[in-house]
């Protein structure tokens, strides 16, 4: 289609297009509403026919085998085997899920496992990716999972053959296992469905929490660097406090730019691990007896052991200083424990918020911006967008006051790659620039254009009106884009 550069006739050129592909609800109840714009010239499904088996046989999984789930990267002699053949009574779920049930062993998906362990407490979310109808213990072998790839939810079917190892004890599961039951599977079984989304469990031995939140839940991710922070502390325990009491999912890290001596004292001393990820689960304020207010953030660590040593640990004097709060201490060795703020940001690396919903000011609470567009297209292909008048009417600006400033809307567009694996993300980005004259609008944080990762994000204030959004990028494998538009009332768009 070839339209004007004017924005009534832009607008009037899109009215067709906003009917006939224009916004539906989310069938999964979120509030949120979506339009979809498929640019791409051939379209790969991901759709997975479920196996079919004959009464009385077990399944097993042709395309995922032994020799391709794990391609060297385990340091033992790994095993196979089906739950019946080394549990007794071995069930999916015991006594429903929480976070305990998440504990990592040899592989390293930490990143993973730690957004796991907050899943595990929002069976909503949980029930999306497995649920009681996903597997029967000794019925066919077949597991039935969910995660989101690219846009869609796709099917994963897996076997129930799990890799173990030669332990003390005798054999022993090498991935992810249940913290809370030994015949407890729902964790073992999700550790391997995505491992074979990404190809095997060596391609997720090492990645980051944002993905894992994207695989899980489809939703968006803010990843908060702590030794660059330059805004008070307090504000970042008011944001994190906001996002957990408001439903996001929040994990924090140590990477492994840490010198080795600061590493093996991280490991010894002070009991942290790095490079590793760990859940963030809660925020609390208590007082001591002379009044002072100490702001405390609750980590998990996934392995479901090795715990913080320091001040606010389970063994610390500190809890001894309380007027309020000594209830929060608990003394097991869980891998769960408690940092006060100023430590947490010495000792951690960064923070990621994830939620279904954008953050647009960084309060810690979702906004408003319930209207998603989805455009899909191979890379090099512009994307014409409205923002139309109607987003200045109050049933739509009354809810977004005083995120912009006046006369503008609040539009958050990210950008995602069709490269899964981290060690082969091309550098992408996604520009923004007037319809009329292709001049670049900066984004509201100023950002690298592009940089090599899975998804990135982008805020902007814009004024109704065309702009044209530039999917790039530079290097890797990745062939598509998938970008998300954002916004408190419905934008459209072509193929510039």
């Amino acid at each position: 289609m070839a339209y004007s550069t004017t924005y009534g006739d832009m607008h009037r050129a899109f009215r067709n297009f906003a009917i006939q592909d224009g916004y539906s609800e989310d069938p999964e109840g979120s509030g949120l509403k979506y339009a979809t714009l498929d640019l791409r010239t051939t379209h790969r499904s991901v759709k997975q026919a479920p196996p079919k088996v004959t009464s009385g046989m077990m399944w097993t999984d042709e395309d995922f085998p032994p020799s391709r789930a794990v391609t060297g990267c385990a340091s033992e002699t790994l095993v196979w085997y089906r739950p019946h053949d080394f549990l007794q009574n071995p069930q999916l779920f015991v006594h429903g899920t929480e976070r305990y049930d998440v504990k990592q062993n040899r592989f390293g998906t930490c990143w993973f496992l730690s957004m796991l362990s907050n899943l595990a407490d929002k069976t909503r979310f949980l029930k999306r990716v497995i649920n009681t109808g996903s597997y029967t213990p000794g019925k066919d072998g077949i597991c039935h999972c969910k995660l989101w790839k690219f846009g869609e939810w796709v099917d994963i079917y897996i076997d129930d053959s799990l890799p173990l190892y030669q332990g003390k004890p005798g054999l022993e599961l090498y991935g992810a296992a249940s913290g809370t039951a030994s015949n407890e599977l729902w964790v073992s079984l999700v550790e391997k469905a995505v491992a074979k989304m990404y190809g095997s469990y060596c391609v997720v031995d090492g990645g980051w929490p944002s993905d894992a939140y994207l695989a899980l839940t489809g939703g968006v991710s803010e990843t908060v660097p702590l030794a660059s922070y330059t805004s008070p502390p307090d504000d970042l325990f008011r944001r994190l406090d906001k996002a957990l009491e408001t439903g996001a999912m929040v994990t924090c890290v140590i990477l492994g730019t840490i010198k080795e001596q600061e590493m093996k004292d991280y490991a010894g001393k002070l009991g942290l691990l790095g490079p590793h990820a760990y859940a963030l689960n809660k925020t609390a304020k208590v007082q001591r007896y002379n009044g002072e207010v100490v702001c405390l953030i609750r980590i998990r660590n996934p392995h479901g052991k090795n715990e913080w040593t320091g001040k606010w640990s389970d063994q610390s004097s500190e809890w001894d200083t309380l007027a309020k709060g000594k209830n929060l201490r608990r003394i097991r060795d869980e891998g769960e424990f408690w940092m006060e703020l100023s430590d947490f940001m010495q000792r951690f690396t960064q923070t990621t918020i994830c939620s279904m919903t954008v953050d647009f000011d960084k309060d810690g609470q979702s906004d408003p911006l319930n209207y998603v567009l989805r455009i899909f297209g191979e890379w090099g292909t512009e994307v014409t967008v409205i923002v139309p008048n109607i987003c200045k009417k109050p049933e739509f600006s009354d809810k977004y006051r005083g995120l912009t400033p006046e006369g503008t809307v609040p539009v958050v567009v990210q950008v995602i790659q069709d490269e899964l694996r981290h060690d082969s993300f091309s550098k992408i980005g996604c520009g923004v620039l007037t319809g009329d004259d292709r001049t670049r609008i900066p984004d509201i944080e100023g950002k690298p254009r592009r940089s090599a990762e899975l998804q990135r994000v982008f805020r902007y204030n814009l004024s109704p009106g065309t702009y044209i959004l530039r999917p790039s990028r530079k290097h890797g494998t990745s062939k598509e884009f998938l970008v998300r538009v954002f916004s408190p009332c419905p934008i459209h768009a072509d193929k510039y």
